[in-house]
């Protein structure tokens, strides 16, 4: 029978001729229909006595097998040749048909012996080429057993040194071509799991708290969190010590960068100068200096329970920290308070000086508990007493002034939590620390006087800025939302006509760069947007605004999940059983928190006409550590007064 040879998808197939035509033949394969093949494809053609293309082909696999590819290249000569005059000197001056097309078909395949040179035509390659391509392939073999014993011991619960070395860069993807990264990913795949859950279960971090750090600090903190900063080289002596005033502070216990601080001056009939002072570090900072450049890398302290890490060195931020009994250079914002005039504040003037630092007041002490009556009243047995007494009248002046262009008061009845965890020692977390959280209510007396006080020298600072013409990062509100821009806009949430972040620029780069735009401001008054570092229609600017809103972002996401961890842990210490049974809160619609912690959980289950604010009483089981996430069905729901907003 008559069959022709014809290469597709490198493989040599071989068609009975059922009609031979000029340029073209109608063959039949195996078990194929009528097939149209070009002469110009066919690489053999001729008498075959085997019974059918399936026979033909096997043993052409066959002799393909057989066949020494070293004693072929032997066999080769120099030069270009053609595939079945090899075939002739390989097998014989009488090479059948299926002997050539196996001859074609091992040079085709052995690309380190023999290069293509057109259509049936090969020739050999260099010995040493041949050598380094064999050197190649056992290399790439021997990579590929190795990486095949990691697979076995991942899948086996153990993690071998070279893939711990590198865990880090597996969790964020860098090494997605690296034979560590395939043996994890393969291994995650056998076992169906993720690829955190995998190393968490081959023991390459010692728990899931351990995983959710590092997994984030592999992304942020790529050079470590111990940062290496020299200490400012600066003098203030020049600027003007303002030792009239009587400087404290307010912020809770745990506060090491104190940024801001207040003074009360009396005036008489009723009449005060109020001050707000922020720590100025900007004074000791270039545009693009190390400090700078640091300040950018991080972007802001970043918190999660039991743990914070600074934007700045601790010995840095003691330069500039307002700490009780030291002399610090700030910038100031000063205004009257007029308690009896029907416009209260008036003369807003903005300096940069030195004050002397007279106490940290701390809010969370029982002294500092504070009610409305405690200072609207004649109670005088708290630390500054009558300094707090008229920020208080103040605050509530400003607050009211917000609130009538917003048409309402506004809303600070929800909740803080506070995670305290008991460590065992100073070596830093484990993840399996006894977690308390406590609950504090948003909204109290001093709440109130910092918050209005702060926002009163952002709004101020903001229209500065924006009158002068010189760019910073304004905060907006408008109907799409809070968004960071270079151009003041109205915050409607807060009525207020510009607003920025200017009052934490120890903690906060956003703050950090405005102070640097608010000090060309205060010194060069019109001629600040040529002074000032950053001018107007920088990309460098829009690039730090979006770095700074990325960042900023993926720090409180990470909070957050910490958060929850340690919600999660707190739940598990009190189960009994694998077994946690409670109050929780309705949400929203399908997501409860528990009533005592900031634990939000969806519950699919939750009857879609219960009223928000509701309590219902939840099973809680089965803690996935690596999602975070905890099982939850109802027990019942019984119906309740609402609750605080949460």
């Amino acid at each position: 029978m008559n069959y022709v040879f014809y290469e597709q998808s490198g493989k040599m197939l071989a068609a009975q001729v059922m009609e031979q035509k000029e340029h073209h033949v109608h063959a039949k394969g195996n078990g194929s229909s009528l097939q149209k093949i070009k002469l110009k494809d066919v690489l053999l053609q001729g008498e075959v006595s085997l019974a059918s293309s399936q026979h033909i082909v096997e043993q052409v696999e066959q002799l393909v097998e057989q066949a020494d590819l070293s004693f072929v290249w032997e066999c080769a000569p120099e030069g270009v040749f053609e595939f079945g005059d090899l075939a002739r000197d390989y097998f014989g001056s009488g090479a059948s048909l299926i002997e050539q097309a196996a001859m074609w078909q091992v040079l085709h395949g052995a690309p380190i012996y023999f290069g293509k040179k057109g259509r049936g035509l090969f020739t050999r390659q260099p010995a040493e080429q041949i050598e380094i391509a064999l050197a190649a392939v056992a290399k790439k073999e021997e990579r590929l057993r190795i990486q095949a014993a990691w697979t076995e011991d991942l899948v086996a619960g153990h993690c071998p040194e070279e893939i711990l070395q590198v865990r880090d860069a597996i969790l964020q993807k860098k090494n997605a071509n690296d034979m560590t990264y395939k043996a994890v990913v393969a291994a995650a795949e056998q076992l169906k799991l993720t690829v955190p859950q995998l190393l968490l279960h081959a023991g390459a971090f010692k728990n899931a708290f351990e995983l959710h750090r590092a997994t984030f600090f592999a992304e942020h903190y790529p050079l470590g969190v111990i940062a290496s900063l020299p200490l400012p080289d600066f003098s203030v002596d020049d600027l003007p010590l303002n030792t009239e005033l009587k400087v404290f502070s307010i912020d809770d216990s745990m506060t090491t960068e104190i940024d801001d601080a207040f003074s009360v001056l009396e005036l008489g009939e009723g009449r005060y100068r109020v001050g707000v002072h922020i720590a100025a570090p900007s004074l000791a900072v270039q545009r693009d200096d190390a400090a700078d450049k640091h300040a950018a890398s991080r972007m802001s302290t970043m918190y999660t329970p039991g743990e914070k890490i600074t934007m700045l060195p601790d010995a840095w931020v003691g330069c500039f920290s307002l700490d009780a009994g030291t002399i610090k250079p700030v910038v100031s914002i000063y205004t009257t308070l007029d308690l009896k005039a029907e416009t209260a504040l008036s003369e807003v003037e903005s300096k940069i000086e030195r004050i002397h630092v007279g106490a940290n007041l701390r809010h969370d002490v029982p002294d500092m508990q504070l009610t409305a009556d405690d200072l609207n009243g004649e109670r005088e047995d708290y630390p500054y007493a009558s300094a707090l007494k008229v920020l208080w009248q103040g605050a509530l002046k400003l607050s009211a002034q917000r609130d009538a262009v917003r048409g309402k008061p506004e809303n600070n009845n929800r909740a803080d939590f506070s995670f305290v965890l008991e460590r065992a020692d100073d070596e830093g977390l484990k993840g399996d620390e006894v977690v308390q959280i406590s609950q504090r209510m948003r909204g109290s007396p001093i709440d109130k006087i910092v918050s209005e006080w702060m926002i009163f020298a952002n709004v101020n600072w903001a229209q500065m800025l924006d009158g002068l013409n010189v760019p910073a990062l304004f905060r907006t509100q408008s109907n799409v939302g809070v968004r960071t821009s270079t151009h003041a806009q109205p915050h409607l949430a807060m009525g207020v006509p510009a607003y920025m972040w200017t009052t934490s620029p120890l903690r906060r780069y956003a703050d950090w760069f405005n102070q640097m735009q608010l000090l060309a401001a205060i010194r060069h008054g019109v001629t600040a947007p040529m002074q000032a570092p950053f001018k107007a229609k920088e990309v460098d600017v829009l690039q730090r605004m979006s770095a700074f809103d990325e960042k900023y972002k993926a720090y409180a996401e990470q909070q957050s999940k910490m958060e929850k961890y340690w919600c999660l842990q707190w739940v598990a210490q009190r189960m009994h059983n694998d077994i946690y049974e409670g109050d929780a809160i309705v949400i929203k619609e399908g997501v409860l928190r528990l009533s005592e912690i900031p634990l939000y959980m969806p519950c699919p289950t939750l009857p879609e006409n219960i009223p928000l604010q509701s309590r219902v009483q939840v099973r809680l089981q089965s803690v996935d550590w690596v999602a975070l996430t905890v099982g939850v069905s109802l027990l019942e729901v019984p119906q309740s007064e609402p609750l605080p907003e949460s």
